[in-house]
């Protein structure tokens, strides 16, 4: 298993680059009005820049670039389409969501968005094909399964409405998920260390 020691450097990297990156971002954004104003959704009563999805690309870029380097993670990126896969999923969900804070895209558009970033993640190898059911155990989908591109594509859509729902107040959607990815990191590792998943697996080093 790789030591923990290089999963905490790549987040503290993505951590730090986030935040250098807001400064200028938020400058920016406030100059040329890129900004949402106080509503009924919102709970903050000054405007508030946009731009935040900018900043958090750009780091995980970056702690990507670094991981790349790092030796615990030659297994995983070495002869492997799945971290292009991760990267261009979430360049395509990013854009989405970046076009929707400069005009606001209709359902079923923001739909089809999610939808071409799933496919990106299946056709480069990211799918959904291990589940950990408790009380019950593995349950492994065949390669090639029908059911893969389907579950992989309803888990995208899914955790990206999820955070979209709650994004109504500063700072919440961003704790939630930076929660939620450090507690999947953590349990993939535990499934590493047991034996349940293989060390290049990018599961745990993906969220």
């Amino acid at each position: 298993m790789p030591p923990v020691g290089a999963y905490v450097v790549v987040a503290v990297v993505a951590a730090v680059g986030t935040y250098v990156a807001m400064f200028p971002i938020r400058r920016l954004a406030m100059r040329i009005g890129f900004v949402d104003e106080p509503d009924e959704r919102r709970i903050h009563t000054r405007v508030t820049p946009n731009g935040g999805g900018v900043a958090m690309f750009a780091a995980f870029l970056v702690a990507m670039i670094v991981a790349s380097q790092l030796p615990q993670f030659q297994g995983i990126f070495q002869g492997s389409s799945e971290p292009l896969g991760l990267v261009l999923g979430a360049a395509v969900i990013f854009a989405v969501g970046l076009a929707d804070d400069v005009k606001d895209v209709s359902a079923p558009a923001k739909m089809a968005g999610e939808v071409l970033a799933a496919m990106v993640l299946v056709y480069l190898g990211v799918t959904m094909e291990n589940f950990k059911i408790p009380l019950v155990g593995f349950l492994v989908l065949s390669p090639g399964s029908a059911w893969t591109p389907l579950l992989t594509a309803l888990w995208v859509i899914v955790i990206t409405n999820a955070v979209n729902l709650i994004d109504g107040l500063d700072g919440l959607a961003t704790g939630i998920v930076a929660i939620a990815s450090g507690a999947l990191a953590v349990y993939g590792l535990r499934l590493v260390d047991q034996g349940q998943l293989s060390p290049d697996n990018l599961g745990p080093s993906s969220p």
